[in-house]
């Protein structure tokens, strides 16, 4: 597989983590920040925080928490779900109550599975946006025996990713044939993966 023509690589929280990860060690595909693909679509919009609390709350509310990206102008929340969100079943109850206190506040929002990739089909999928420009190539495995996967998250996670995949089936097709084709189970958890897609119908 050459990547090496590819613009726009897997998906990190920002430009700087991106950079720090490196190449991916099962395709050699670069990473990138989050903010570089909102940049894209939504070329119009300049207010977006990264990692900071809420300041505008009604009296009487407090939150610690902090979106990785919030637009007040879109009143919107954008969270990049790495796999410490897939390693705990508290972490996964947290993401959930999270989601529903920002919703209360009156923000979309939008959280992206480490494993799912902003091609333009997801792009529009996730923010109603078309993007003329070509996004990542959904042709590219987002997982796999070298990296993180099925194997090596809880079960809480595994049910969480069968969950989120069933949304996006084109992804979790070809991630389901990279996995399969690794030809060990032990590493991947390809069939693990596969069963409990299987139960989400």
């Amino acid at each position: 597989m050459d990547v090496s023509k590819e613009k726009w690589g897997y998906l990190r929280e920002t430009k700087e983590l991106a950079e720090r990860a490196g190449r991916d060690a099962d395709t050699g595909l670069h990473r990138t920040g989050l903010e570089e693909y909102l940049a894209v679509i939504f070329p119009g919009t300049t207010d977006w925080i990264h990692d900071k609390t809420i300041s505008n709350l009604p009296e009487g509310i407090k939150s610690r928490k902090r979106p990785d990206y919030r637009s007040e102008s879109l009143k919107m929340i954008v969270e990049f779900d790495g796999t410490p969100h897939y390693d705990s079943p508290q972490k996964i109850r947290d993401d959930e109550m999270a989601t529903e206190f920002y919703e209360s506040l009156g923000y979309k929002v939008v959280r992206i599975p480490f494993f799912i990739q902003l091609t333009n089909k997801v792009v529009k999928q996730l923010f109603g946006v078309d993007v003329e420009e070509p996004l990542f190539n959904e042709s590219i495995p987002s997982m796999g025996p070298k990296g993180i996967n099925p194997a090596s998250i809880c079960g809480a996670g595994i049910m969480r990713m069968a969950k989120e995949f069933r949304k996006f089936p084109e992804q979790y097709a070809v991630n389901l044939e990279y996995l399969k084709a690794a030809n060990d189970e032990y590493l991947t958890g390809a069939e693990l993966l596969e069963t409990m897609y299987n139960k989400e119908k």
